[in-house]
């Protein structure tokens, strides 16, 4: 389903919707059209694949997010993905949530992306009396001023066992759902209990006391998924394996396809994208990615780097919040100078090249057709 991953993945084939973006970083002068604004690393969840391992309660402040905003919008700056290291909509901070948040957002006149695990449900209630379920810290409102919403459907793998679902609009915002295999383990003993699930980050701390397979769970999954592609009608459904342990993911990935198949394939799509170094580190020109922590990073991949061990760490710091006005103003060159020695996790390496085809003088295609074009 290579259309579907072009749509709803970032895979660089919307780069050439944006020819100014792309002039620019040609000429040295680079343009943002995205970025990902994480505001918390708070979670929920303790999930077996996340790439994050430790967390500190960190979230950015309001101004922070203005002052980064402020920065980016006269650069032409069009989008937003909120999502990050925790759980976006749990995000409180000097008096702003969630809502806030996306109110001012919204009120730049920037499209929203959301990528979240969810919540419990409530019922909200208009004047009118008209109930619509939503996530209990999200107003039915702020749903509506998303222009698209990934939900994690990691609830299948915890004690809920379910994936809550707000009521969309599907004529505002695009649902989708995203799935990640993984093997799950238990080690009471390990301090990061469930949120790294590699043989290698839990040698330490002895044998695992249980596990689950990813393969034993398949034929529940395929079941699983399948009641919910039937129940809410989502415009997508994206299987990947777990990026922290590359030997499987080509093993996983057959198998993810399997499931695809025989769930919706019209619907469900995998997500390939092996580890690999890229030539030049670009892509954080036109979609830097901004931590709770304040710093600017080229990607969100970074952490998937052995040497990061599972954190937006300092080797991959591209500059301060405050600073990201600064960056543009000087001439483009590689974000990270040595990607063969800091960057062998890269998951977009074929965005990269496609920049450095671009930086390289190469003619830009007609872009085909894309929903959702300014997320690159």
């Amino acid at each position: 389903m290579t259309k579907l991953a072009d749509e709803f993945t970032s895979r660089g084939n919307k780069f050439f919707h944006h020819p100014e973006a792309l002039e620019g970083l040609r000429n040295g002068k680079p343009k943002p059209v995205v970025s990902h604004i994480m505001l918390t690393d708070v979670c929920n969840h303790k999930c077996a694949f996340c790439s994050v391992q430790s967390r500190d309660g960190q979230s950015l402040s309001p101004d922070v997010v203005k002052g980064y905003v402020a920065q980016l919008k006269p650069l032409g700056l069009k989008a937003v993905i909120l999502s990050g290291g925790g759980n976006p909509i749990l995000y409180k901070n000097g008096g702003w949530d969630f809502n806030d948040a996306v109110n001012f957002l919204h009120g730049e006149g920037l499209e929203i992306g959301v990528i979240t695990n969810g919540m419990p449900l409530v019922d909200y209630k208009d004047g009118g009396g008209n109930v619509r379920r939503s996530w209990k810290n999200v107003h039915p409102d702020t749903l509506d001023k998303l222009t698209w919403l990934r939900i994690s459907m990691a609830g299948l793998d915890h004690k809920e066992k379910e994936v809550f679902v707000p009521d969309i609009d599907p004529t505002k915002t695009t649902l989708g759902f995203s799935y990640v295999a993984h093997d799950i383990y238990e080690v009471p003993e390990e301090p990061h209990h469930g949120k790294v699930s590699t043989p290698e980050d839990m040698r330490q701390w002895g044998q695992p006391k249980s596990i689950r397979t990813f393969e034993e769970r398949v034929p529940e999954l395929t079941l699983e998924i399948s009641e919910y592609v039937e129940t809410f009608q989502p415009r997508y459904v994206r299987l990947l394996p777990n990026c922290l342990e590359p030997s499987l993911i080509a093993l996983r990935c057959q198998r993810l396809q399997q499931m695809a198949d025989a769930i919706h394939p019209g619907i469900v799509f995998v997500q390939y994208k092996p580890p690999e170094a890229p030539k030049n580190c670009w892509l954080g020109y036109l979609h830097p990615v901004l931590n709770c922590d304040g710093y600017v990073y080229p990607c969100d991949s970074c952490v998937l780097n052995k040497d990061a061990h599972h954190k937006f760490a300092v080797p991959w710091r591209v500059c301060r919040w405050d600073e990201i006005g600064e960056l543009y103003s000087k001439p483009a060159s590689s974000l990270i100078k040595d990607t063969k020695k800091l960057c062998p996790g890269c998951v977009f390496t074929r965005s990269n090249e496609i920049l450095q085809g671009v930086v390289d003088g190469n003619p830009f295609p007609t872009p085909e057709p894309a929903e959702h074009p300014n997320f690159v």
